[in-house]
């Protein structure tokens, strides 16, 4: 960083004492000058670096759980519909072959929706994001918005895939099984959680002054392109870039190896299975 240091100018002839002290201290005022003007320019272009970065960021998180929010309304409309059958059958208007019954109902299992892990390993195992942020308040609530999504993978998700497949060992369960589910219980719950997280959600917005119309055309660039490596560097600011997009990749790569591994050896325990 340049600082510009004003010289005095020792090089005329001095015709007094009164005229060396001044020039003394017009060089000691230009110089201080330069260096506030050098240093807080730099001061306030890393702040509003540093508050552009806190709001993308948290820009992102506030998306990842609004993407958390459709997923789990996903799952309520798989449970509702799930009900909706019961009543069907319960009433008698099922119009397709009985025999067939239980083969829908297990069809919908919620276990089929996912939620996206990527920005919650990045909050919760990147001190330095934290520090970005700089809000006590928002990491906190963030921190609880993710213990509710875990909350309703166990108490929803989890919990009504075991009553439909109970056992990988028998394809389908008994019609009669399946309809002694008790899907309101399933339903209440599912509603008062994702209420949760939605009025969480909302407190992260104001936590951080971000608007619905500031979000909604975020989450329509998301839609339109993806997560682009601006954003993604926005939750590692602290981190070099290039570890950043390894650790990125890393996680990617991780997620699609196990996903791979654990269907290959389904396929073999299939395969034992016939064989006996």
């Amino acid at each position: 960083m340049n600082v510009k240091v004003r010289m005095p100018k020792f090089g005329k002839k001095i015709q007094s004492k009164k005229y060396w002290v001044k020039e003394l201290l017009m060089t000691i005022l230009a110089t201080s000058i330069s260096i506030v003007l050098t240093f807080g320019t730099a001061y306030l272009i890393e702040q509003h670096q540093k508050k552009k970065s806190q709001h993308r960021m948290a820009l992102m998180i506030i998306h990842d759980i609004d993407e958390t929010i459709q997923r789990m309304e996903k799952v309520d409309s798989i449970i509702k519909a799930f009900g909706d059958l019961q009543l069907t059958i319960f009433e008698g208007k099922y119009d397709s072959p009985i025999e067939l019954a239980n083969i829908e109902l297990t069809s919908m299992d919620p276990d089929e929706v996912k939620f996206a892990e990527t920005t919650e390993r990045i909050f919760t195992t990147n001190v330095d994001t934290w520090s970005t942020i700089g809000r006590v308040d928002f990491i906190d609530n963030v921190s609880g918005c993710y213990i509710i999504r875990a909350e309703y993978q166990e108490e929803v998700i989890d919990a009504l895939h075991k009553r439909i497949s109970p056992n990988e060992k028998i394809d389908f369960l008994p019609l009669d099984d399946l309809l002694q589910i008790d899907v309101d219980y399933y339903m209440t719950c599912s509603a008062v959680i994702i209420n949760r997280l939605k009025t969480a959600n909302e407190l992260n917005k104001r936590i951080m002054g971000i608007s619905d119309k500031e979000l909604e055309k975020f989450n329509a660039k998301m839609e339109m392109v993806g997560i682009d490596q601006e954003d993604l560097d926005s939750l590692y600011e602290v981190i070099d870039d290039e570890h950043s997009r390894n650790m990125f990749k890393r996680i990617e790569a991780m997620d699609k190896y196990y996903s791979k591994k654990a269907a290959s050896n389904k396929k073999g325990h299939k395969r034992k299975k016939n064989r006996k």
